[in-house]
């Protein structure tokens, strides 16, 4: 009915599926699915005229956002509910190259990233949200106390929401930016640290500190400075 938290179940039997070969960013090959196209799977919804993005959830805590104003972008993602080969044998495990397996529905994400795709990282979708952007927005910023500012806010959607919430607000595949990264503010973000100290902003995003946060190069400088100044300001007024 469009109401906030309304849920729906929606069932593909094998006749309705899409029958395709769909180039994935993940692996960087082209595959045999079935499944169905984020726009037919928008019209099965009947998603209310308010909707204006689509999140999908996953099962390692990421969150990764489609704006439907984006027509390339909503084209490009492939919902696999099976996973095939040439002779048209299917199952439920989707097969990456070198990479494993993952269990359908999986995400396909079919274009080439120019540098870098938040694409290449997703596991077991578990979820897909229709939303208003602005309701999610406000709703993702509110444990902070503040309106969606034009400092380090975009950087924070553009780079790290995906995997990083606030307050418990969002993803939840990395450290939280309100309860986690008190010892990030503590260090300036373009210091150069050793290994008896915690690293900086800028060593944890370019990959010079352990751990599984994969490596930005495409985030400037300037923008990691900017991001440093705005997790100040955001804890001064979180919610505690």
């Amino acid at each position: 009915a469009g109401t906030s938290s309304t849920s729906k179940t929606l069932t593909f039997n094998v006749a309705s599926r899409r029958r395709t070969v769909w180039y994935d960013v993940q692996d960087g090959l082209e595959h045999h699915v079935r499944g169905v196209t984020l726009p037919d799977l928008l019209l099965a919804a009947r998603a209310p005229k308010a909707v204006d993005a689509v999140v999908f959830d996953f099962a390692d805590g990421m969150k990764i956002p489609v704006h439907l104003s984006d027509p390339d972008e909503v084209k490009a993602i492939f919902i696999a509910l099976e996973h095939g080969d040439p002779m048209d044998v299917y199952g439920r495990q989707y097969l990456l190259h070198n990479r494993g397996a993952l269990p359908c529905p999986k995400v396909v994400y079919g274009r080439e990233p120019k540098d870098y795709s938040i694409w290449l990282f997703p596991t077991k979708l578990t979820r897909i949200r229709l939303v208003t952007w602005k309701v999610f927005e406000a709703n993702l910023a509110q444990p902070t106390r503040r309106f969606p500012d034009r400092t380090g806010w975009p950087i924070y959607l553009q780079h790290c929401q995906p995997c990083h919430g606030l307050g418990g607000q969002g993803a939840r595949r990395g450290a939280d930016f309100l309860g986690d990264l008190d010892a990030y503010r503590r260090v300036p973000p373009m210091a150069v640290t050793d290994l008896s100290q915690h690293p900086s902003l800028h060593e944890k995003v370019k990959g010079f500190a352990e751990g599984a946060m994969p490596v930005l190069n495409h985030v400037s400088n300037q923008e990691i400075a900017t991001l440093w100044r705005w997790l100040h300001s955001i804890h001064k007024s979180a919610t505690k």
